[in-house]
């Protein structure tokens, strides 16, 4: 087994996302051990360009569909040229189609797929393949719920390795607030600020917050509220605003953004109100990692991140009424706070850093190549 190994990061990631990311920060921590790094992704994608101005060797794949044979063929022989000891999936497609270039190429490298959110996983015969195939040699779950999650599906516990997503704590660090975003967003002094960060979409649970802040309004509480991530700008989520009755002066709907650190620099509560397919938060990470109270919902990994009480607070998945609560107690308690935010500061540090998440990948890489 080579001491320096060879890695292609395979992922059809086209906008910004947090496996996207996590790609990104794990072939930095590898590269600076000395092994090389190689991405197949859009190259006009965020990703793909990020990489490519981070020095990374980035080649366009971009499969049309899960079983796109033409990108499969380009992908295996990419494979046979730069033979690379491991071929990382980070994403589905990306997952099917290295499966299926392993089978194409000669060389046959180390398998693995990343498994980030916590959907029930389809049944079917070609599912069953793509998740049980003797081609794939171990699986990285980005938290013990969904590791469990693919056990009960039929994967062998072995081939099934928990590496938490990693936060980089030289970005995401306790700090004062940013003076230029309080003036962008116009922040009155004194004034709590609620955010969730995070792309638009019901699954997210931005409606569940505003139904919640519309009850807390209604309590006399004060505060401003802000939406960041893809989509968050747009009429959809403004019409839910307009539906609850929420003050719209109160709220900040600001779209995509590149400064997330900057922005919660502001937040005196961090909310994750996911419903459905969360595995292990970013936004809620990034806000611990800061020292930012969190309160989110009780679904998969988040549970594994927020303890109830000592890192933030935990409410049922898609419950207005708990939530408005919770954010409640935060809003009140500085004692609280104070403590949440020195605990959730040290458990980011000590178990969800991208130094760890990538020593725990490599490690991983080696054992599996032992193996064979």
């Amino acid at each position: 087994m080579a001491d320096k190994l060879t890695v292609l990061h395979v992922t059809e990631s086209h906008g910004w996302s947090g496996g996207a990311a996590q790609a990104l920060y794990l072939a930095r921590e590898l590269r600076s051990g000395g092994h090389t790094n190689i991405f197949a992704c859009p190259v006009d994608g965020d990703l793909g360009k990020r990489a490519a101005a981070d020095g990374f060797e980035v080649f366009h794949f971009r499969p049309i569909r899960d079983y796109d044979l033409r990108t499969a063929f380009t992908l295996a022989r990419l494979i046979d040229a730069r033979r690379p000891d491991v071929v990382q999936a980070h994403h589905p497609k990306a997952h099917t189609m290295g499966l299926l270039a392993k089978f194409l190429a000669r060389h046959k490298p180390v398998f693995i797929f990343t498994r980030r959110v916590s959907h029930p996983i389809v049944s079917g015969f070609f599912a069953k393949l793509k998740y049980t195939s003797r081609l794939i040699d171990g699986c990285i779950a980005v938290a013990e719920s969904v590791r469990a999650l693919l056990i009960n599906y039929g994967l062998k516990p072995e081939k099934v390795r928990t590496v938490y997503s990693g936060t980089d704590t030289s970005l995401f660090s306790p700090r004062s607030p940013d003076p230029a975003i309080t003036a962008e967003l116009c922040l009155p002094p004194g004034l709590p600020v609620v955010m969730l960060v995070g792309n638009f979409s019901e699954h997210k649970g931005q409606h569940v917050l505003l139904k919640a802040a519309k009850t807390l309004y209604a309590r006399g509480r004060d505060f401003i509220l802000v939406f960041a991530g893809r989509e968050t700008d747009s009429e959809g989520i403004k019409e839910i605003a307009a539906k609850e009755n929420v003050p719209l002066e109160k709220c900040r709907f600001l779209g995509l953004r590149n400064d997330v650190a900057r922005l919660l620099s502001t937040a005196t509560v961090s909310v994750n109100a996911a419903v459905k397919g969360e595995a292990l938060s970013g936004s809620v990470r990034e806000s611990l990692a800061m020292g930012v109270p969190a309160a989110a919902s009780d679904i998969s990994g988040n549970s594994e991140i927020v303890e109830h009480g000592v890192t933030g607070l935990l409410f049922p998945p898609g419950d207005a009424g708990a939530l408005a609560d919770a954010l409640e107690r935060l809003l009140k308690d500085k004692e609280l706070c104070a403590a949440l935010s020195r605990n959730s500061a040290a458990l980011v540090r000590a178990k969800f850093t991208v130094q760890a998440m990538g020593e725990r990948t490599l490690a991983y890489y080696r054992e599996l190549l032992t193996r064979r």
